[in-house]
């Protein structure tokens, strides 16, 4: 449980750092950052998909997914929860003059990127599973800044964000802690390699290169286990 605790701790510091210097922060900067944080992801990305065993159970996992993804419109109820979210709070000082309709798409986003990103549900199953949680120490770091940087814009209320995150994170690592025994090094391979490929979409949505439907791609995190378990023993 050490990476939801240290990923949720990160963006409540972030936040409130973000909320008492942000006018500091140039929107050059911003967008510099953000660049960084692009090549993370993809290398992080690069480095899960190589780890792969074989690449026909993670195929059919991620075009599963995401059909199920889009036939459940699961990105597109992520983001209307987001907007529902931003209706409980009011804007800090610090985004006084800041237009309602951007606070709300700023903080619908951040909402989507914090809760349900790839690295998050990534990084905790993959704890659940090994006891591993370098993905979400990683993602914590990247959490601080996005956070900082947010919260220059609209305020401290970003720090609320930090427990929906905290319990979604917590409810996927004791769920995959449940289904650890059950695994093989292969399937925990395949499952490497699909999570790389999420995070590689992600990457490419955050470079502005592509719309890749990330959200609506992680239920082949799901799927991934089972169907190569089955590819197995169909070769077997």
């Amino acid at each position: 449980m050490l990476g939801p605790i240290v990923n949720s701790a990160g963006i409540v510091f972030g936040a409130l750092a973000g909320s008492v210097c942000g006018r500091i922060i140039s929107p050059e900067f911003n967008k510099k950052i953000i660049l960084v944080f692009s090549c993370i992801t993809m290398g992080i990305g690069v480095s899960m998909t190589a780890k792969g065993n074989s690449l026909p159970p993670v195929v059919i996992a991620l075009l599963l997914g995401a059909l199920l993804g889009e036939a459940c419109r699961i990105e597109a109820g992520a983001m209307r929860l987001a907007f529902r979210m931003v209706g409980f709070f009011r804007r800090g000082k610090t985004a006084a003059a800041l237009p309602e309709q951007t606070f709300r798409d700023q903080f619908a986003v951040l909402t989507v990127l914090f809760c349900v990103s790839g690295l998050g549900i990534m990084g905790s199953m993959n704890e659940g599973m090994t006891g591993d949680p370098s993905l979400l120490l990683i993602k914590s770091l990247l959490d601080i800044l996005t956070a900082l940087l947010f919260a220059a814009n609209i305020g401290g209320v970003v720090a609320v964000l930090a427990v929906p995150q905290f319990l979604i994170q917590a409810a996927v690592l004791l769920l995959a802690t449940s289904v650890a025994p059950l695994t093989t090094p292969a399937m925990f391979a395949d499952f490497s390699a699909c999570g790389g490929i999420i995070m590689l979409g992600a990457a490419l949505r955050q470079f502005g290169l592509a719309p890749v439907p990330v959200i609506s791609m992680i239920p082949a995190l799901f799927l991934v286990m089972p169907i190569s378990a089955l590819w197995g023993h169909l070769l077997a």
